[in-house]
C-alpha cells in the first residue's frame, strides 16, 4: 500500500460541471484541487469565505505602480512645478489673447476658424502625449488562489483519501469462493 502524503495547499478553480459541495451538498462549480494532483473536491464558495473552513494561503500584494522620475528628481522638480504652472497660464492666456486679436483682424470667416481651433487642439493633444511617457502596463491573468484548510477539514480530506487506497488494495486480493464445501 503505497503512502502518499496530501500537503495542506489548495488551488481554487471553476468546473465545466457542477457537483455537490464536499460539505453541505449544494451544487457548485468550484473545486479546490491539491498542488500535486492526488486531491480535489467540490466546494461552495460561501465555504472558502468562511475562515473555519480554509483561508488564503498569500495575502494579495499590493500593486506598485511604476515611477517615471527617478525619486532625487522628484524631490526638485515638486518645488518648480507649481511656478511652471503659474507661469504657463499666464503665458497662454497673453496668447490666446493676441491671436484673438490677431484672428478677428484677419479672418471673418467662422468656418475656417473652426479647422484651424480643431488643427491647433490635435497639434497640442498629440505633443502632450509625446511629451508624457505612459508606463507599459502589461496585463497578467489573474493567479487562482490558493488555501490552506483548516486542520480539521483537511484531516476529513486525509481520512477520504486512506479509505480510497484501502478500497484499492483490497480489492487486487482474491475473492472468498462462494461454493460450500459439503
Amino acid at each position: 500500500m503505497s503512502k502518499t502524503q496530501l500537503k495542506n495547499l489548495y488551488t481554487h478553480r471553476t468546473a465545466t460541471t457542477e457537483r455537490p459541495c464536499f460539505i453541505c451538498s449544494r451544487f457548485s462549480s468550484a473545486v479546490l484541487t491539491a498542488d500535486n494532483g492526488l486531491d480535489w473536491f467540490y466546494v461552495c464558495v460561501s465555504h472558502l469565505n468562511d475562515r473555519g473552513f480554509a483561508k488564503p494561503a498569500f495575502e494579495p500584494e499590493p500593486v506598485v505602480q511604476p515611477t517615471t522620475t527617478p525619486p532625487k528628481q522628484a524631490s526638485k522638480d515638486k518645488g518648480t512645478k507649481p511656478k511652471k504652472k503659474e507661469a504657463d497660464k499666464e503665458a497662454d492666456k497673453e496668447a490666446d489673447k493676441k491671436k484673438e486679436k490677431a484672428g478677428e483682424d484677419k479672418d471673418t470667416n467662422p468656418k475656417k476658424k473652426n479647422r484651424e481651433d480643431k488643427e491647433k487642439k490635435k497639434d497640442n493633444t498629440t505633443k502632450q502625449q509625446m511629451a508624457t511617457p505612459q508606463p507599459v502596463a502589461t496585463r497578467q491573468p489573474p493567479k487562482p488562489k490558493q488555501y490552506i484548510l483548516h486542520r480539521d477539514i483537511f484531516y476529513l480530506r486525509e481520512s477520504k483519501k486512506r479509505e480510497k487506497e484501502t478500497k484499492a488494495f483490497l480489492a487486487q486480493f482474491p475473492s472468498v469462493p462462494k461454493t460450500s464445501l459439503s
